[in-house]
């Protein structure tokens, strides 16, 4: 059950089960198909396009490989119900990221 974007992550992860390499597909491939959707200028971390971009992966692999979906539908249903929890500790992590940045010798 292999495609290019399966090979590649294949490739990439080895040490990956067939399970996490078609989840990884599927967000890569929604990724793509939204920005082709919403145009280059699209933000990707804006939340509400990460959340669209998991949402269609979910709905993608459900569609196309129910027998994967099936074993990692509890994967999305817990990453979609908690997203803003852990969009928050992104900000969380940029804030704390911009507290430990310092300026380069020279600047003002």
């Amino acid at each position: 059950m292999g495609n290019k974007k399966f090979d590649e992550f294949k490739s990439k992860h080895p040490e990956w089960s067939d399970e996490q390499i078609w989840t990884a597909v599927s967000i890569d491939m929604q990724s793509d198909t939204t920005i082709e959707e919403k145009g280059k200028d699209v933000n990707p971390n804006d939340p509400d396009i990460l959340k669209q971009i998991l949402i269609g992966a979910k709905k993608w692999l459900q569609d196309v490989l129910p027998v994967i979906f099936e074993k990692i539908k509890a994967f999305f249903e817990d990453l979609i119900s908690s997203f803003e929890k852990w969009v928050k500790k992104g900000i969380d992590y940029i804030l704390e990221a911009i507290g430990h940045w310092r300026k380069p010798s020279g600047m003002i």
